[in-house]
């Protein structure tokens, strides 16, 4: 089940060469990452903004697609609270009628986040549509006597801390109304409504309507309270609330950026993803509340665009990132939804009596064009705006001169209207997230073409990125054909050697004979995606009983995230970077989980925070060891950057150790000096959570060495040990 015996317990001797295994360094932005907006928990969990729906949308429904990636409805219900990846940034807290109250939750498929009563109070809240942002405002109407409003459960206030709020407010009755904002502790139920540790009188709201402001410092109170507002009798229009801490950076939580930079991504894609598919950047610029709001198709829910371009580039910008953006190319098929080619192509391969392709048909057999539209299903939306081939390309183009062209230019004055004068210089551009869903390759790759000359019109200096997986997999040398001159990299996934091989030999044989090169990246990493795993990992999975997403948040996950890595290394900078999925709160599959209470790193963050300042440049062969991802345990030796330093790699992922004896003898270089770091858990299926966090022991070593004779290793059980020589 496992190569525990290729190793002999220390007694076999493995001899490390000189000859490097890659004509290029190691990439310095392998490590990287993946955001997605749109679903749900990402971004919302790193931005500042402490309101959930705070314009009153009407919520779209959440997709299967958003159960079955967090575990499948079947397995976790709407109520996800006891779920041991589940913590304060996951809770989509309810608008409610007030005084009143309301208790946490997650997602539920039918929800509308408004509880539009209060017992025992002449008292109403409901959507309308209009307002100042979005497609609906909330109607306030308070018939009672007594002071009544709507409130927000879920604001985590600190001692000290200064925040602020802005709302807009509009009195829709015939006589005066006032409004006033509270926040009421809420520790203990009983006691809700007792006394505010907050009140902030806003004084009279004008029937003209506009905006109201009140900046505040908590003095006396620290912990978990609810936002209210409060208004006189009358009916009162609400709309575009916000409520900040006054200390952010740039809008992003500071403790979400000071884990960033222990991640230290290289790469980060944005905004998608699925949503990417939909998303035009030009409504997520400006003013926030002049964006637009915008369904997120694929996943459910609103994504409001407080988070756009601006906002992500200089978060890179902190964080010291590469930023990748996601091109939506515009197409008529974008009306339907999941028109996969590979599962049409499938079909066909299995019903290849029943239907005619090409014109070429036998008796009793149906027309392709008659069968096609079976697997075009409609989504339910009406996407106009990204439908028009042309209108896209010049969308496209558009966006390239808003990140990167000078001031003189229309786009350029925009962005520094918009606060940044200075070009972003963004590198790298994907060209569509799963394109496969609503194009042929063919037909994708041609369009390439017309998208990439005009995006290189407005700077020459970018890379393009042609996706090349599921259903492209297999057609990428004749996608060259049509595009290769126009595209600089395989925007591929699947993290699997006979992929990547398969992938990297195709770029090989077009570089050889073209002046124009290309390179290769995986976009969207998921670490078990391989048909063929390690055979203890799938075993493990197996007699643990444990999913394909539950897997993603274990130890054992972690160290095939090393595996993988390892593998990249070894093709040098022929593999650009990794961008591993997902970056945020995804169920704990992630690289950070932002908590209200602090910002914290699970096991994948922890491997990064490692990995991405590893030294390993320059990997070299190892006598008598093949490497694999398919092994479970693993040696590699590279050379650091200027071949001075060696950089051995030790890896188990399974739950039996072993020792691994070195020979350096022939590499030309001795060292007197060792330091190592370790880090391990105490199983496999160990997880680092918000609710359970320090289970990643990390242990240091520093000592002197004699490389003048074979070194002996331990390789511990669930492992994973980096060694410095010099």
């Amino acid at each position: 089940m496992t190569n525990v015996k290729e190793f002999e317990n220390g007694k076999k001797v493995f001899r490390v060469t000189d000859r490097e295994m890659s004509s290029t360094p190691v990439s310095p932005l392998l490590c990287s990452n993946f955001i997605e907006e749109g679903f749900g928990y990402q971004v919302e969990g790193m931005w500042s903004e402490m309101l959930f729906n705070r314009s009153f949308e009407k919520i779209f429904q959440i997709t299967p697609a958003t159960y079955d990636w967090f575990g499948g409805r079947n397995v976790i219900g709407n109520d996800w609270q006891n779920q041991e990846w589940y913590h304060s940034s996951y809770d989509h807290n309810r608008w409610y009628a007030c005084p009143g109250q309301d208790l946490p939750l997650s997602m539920a498929p039918d929800c509308t986040y408004l509880v539009p009563k209060a017992v025992g109070y002449s008292l109403t809240l409901s959507q309308v549509d209009g307002g100042v942002h979005g497609e609906t405002a909330l109607e306030i109407n308070n018939f009672d006597e007594r002071p009544c409003g709507l409130a927000q459960n879920g604001k985590l206030l600190k001692k000290g801390a200064e925040y602020t709020f802005s709302g807009y407010l509009k009195n829709l009755g015939d006589k005066p109304v006032t409004a006033e904002l509270r926040f009421y502790e809420t520790t203990d139920p009983m006691n809700w409504w007792q006394e505010p540790v907050v009140c902030l009188p806003l004084g009279e709201i004008s029937t003209e309507g506009g905006y109201k402001e009140a900046t505040f410092t908590v003095d006396d109170f620290e912990g978990y309270a609810t936002f209210s507002l409060w208004i006189t009798p009358g009916r009162v229009l609400a709309d575009a609330f916000s409520l900040k801490p006054t200390a952010t950076c740039k809008g992003w939580r500071p403790d979400v950026i000071e884990g960033m930079k222990r991640i230290n991504p290289g790469v980060i894609r944005f905004p998608g993803g699925c949503f990417a598919s939909f998303h035009d950047w030009r409504t997520a610029i400006g003013p926030f509340n002049e964006r637009k709001p915008e369904p997120s198709f694929f996943w459910g829910d609103v994504n409001y665009n407080d988070v756009g371009t601006d906002e992500f580039l200089q978060m890179c910008e902190m964080i010291g990132s590469e930023a990748m953006l996601v091109v939506n190319i515009f197409h008529p098929s974008k009306e339907y939804f999941l028109q996969d080619h590979q599962d049409f192509g499938r079909w066909l391969r299995m019903n290849a009596r029943d239907v005619s392709v090409d014109g070429r048909r036998s008796p009793g057999t149906r027309p392709l064009a008659k069968i096609e539209p079976y697997f075009k299903q409609p989504h339910g939306f009406h996407v106009t705006h990204c439908i028009d081939i042309d209108k896209g390309i010049e969308c496209a183009a558009q966006w390239v001169q808003y990140c990167n062209g000078d001031v003189s230019t229309p786009m350029g004055a925009l962005r520094a209207k918009n606060g940044h004068p200075e070009p972003y210089g963004v590198k790298f551009w994907e060209m569509d997230n799963e394109a496969f869903r609503w194009l042929s390759h063919a037909d994708y790759a041609k369009l390439l073409i017309r998208y990439s000359k005009a995006m290189k019109a407005e700077d020459p200096t970018i890379n393009i990125g042609m996706t090349t997986y599921h259903s492209y997999s297999p057609n990428v040398e004749e996608m060259l054909d049509i595009c290769g001159n126009y595209i600089d990299f395989f925007a591929d996934r699947v993290c699997e050697p006979d992929n990547l091989g398969y992938k990297l030999g195709a770029i090989r044989r077009w570089n050889a004979s073209h002046e124009h090169k290309i390179f290769y990246a995986d976009t969207e990493a998921l670490q078990n995606r391989d048909p063929h795993m390690a055979p203890f990992v799938a075993d493990f999975y197996k007699k643990n009983g444990i999913t394909i997403r539950e897997a993603r948040r274990t130890w054992i996950y972690a160290l095939s995230l090393v595996s993988n890595l390892l593998m990249d290394m070894r093709y040098g900078g022929e593999v650009k970077f990794m961008c591993f999925n997902n970056l945020a709160n995804t169920s704990g599959q992630s690289c950070i989980e932002t908590p209200k209470e602090g910002a914290m790193l699970p096991f994948c963050g922890l491997i990064y925070e490692q990995m991405s300042r590893s030294l390993a440049a320059w990997p070299v062969e190892i006598e008598g060891y093949t490497p694999t991802s398919r092994k479970e345990i693993e040696i590699q030796a590279a050379w650091d950057l200027e071949r001075q330093k060696l950089v051995l790699i030790l890896l188990n992922r399974c739950d039996e150790g072993t020792r691994v004896t070195l020979d350096l003898s022939s590499i030309g270089k001795s060292f007197t000096k060792s330091s190592s770091r370790r880090m391990s858990a105490a199983g496999g299926r160990t997880q680092e959570t918000a609710q359970s966090q320090g289970n990643c022991r990390v242990e240091y070593d520093y000592g002197a060495v004699n490389t003048a004779s074979p070194l002996t290793f331990a390789i511990p059980a669930f492992s994973f040990t980096e060694i410095v020589l010099e």
